[in-house]
């Protein structure tokens, strides 16, 4: 039995602090679902800083539509809050440029979301909720943790991110840390 079955026709969210397996654990999800259903896959990581991100490995295939933006990650990369929002409120606007056009263009059954807190940083999660409405199953995942410091950036990405969680079928949390060295390269 293919261990995609449990997600077929639900909005499942996968949530967990940095290194606990996220990303890891919707690849295992989409290589099991390869072939079943024709998916698009929106990678919302930014390249990998710091042993934190990092993108997708998605295979060729003619059924799995994989795109992806520049995404710069806030927290790691600004000199403050107010700059870290600045960051965030353009990774916003280019994912929906991007993506969600893409998405939104693009006839498949299966979306799954890599990184979805980075759009809710600073997108609204309503206009992801209309995305994710086009499509019978809806795999996303994200960071839902401790890891980063209070500021105004994390209080509104954990808003957003537990809107999300409301919305959602079924929330699976992550909690393993994964050693660097076990982790994907």
């Amino acid at each position: 039995m293919k261990t995609c079955r449990p997600f077929f026709g639900l909005k499942t969210l996968i949530v967990g602090d940095v290194n606990t397996g996220k990303t890891s654990y919707t690849q295992l999800l989409l290589l099991e679902c390869r072939g079943q259903k024709s998916m698009i896959v929106l990678d919302m990581a930014p390249e990998e800083v710091k042993n934190i991100g990092g993108k997708m490995r998605v295979p060729q295939d003619p059924n799995i539509h994989y795109v992806t933006t520049q995404i710069r990650p806030p927290r790691l990369r600004a000199q403050n809050d107010a700059a870290a929002l600045r960051i965030a409120r353009e990774n916003a606007a280019a994912i929906e440029r991007n993506l969600f056009t893409r998405a939104e263009s693009i006839p498949a059954e299966a979306l799954i979301v890599n990184d979805v807190s980075l759009y809710l940083q600073a997108g609204s999660p309503k206009r992801l909720y209309q995305v994710m409405e086009r499509f019978h199953t809806v795999i996303l995942n994200g960071y839902l943790g401790n890891t980063f410091p209070d500021g105004q950036l994390t209080r509104i990405e954990r808003k957003n991110m537990e809107w999300l969680i409301r919305h959602c079928d079924q929330v699976i949390e992550t909690e393993r840390d994964i050693p660097s060295n076990l982790r994907e390269e």
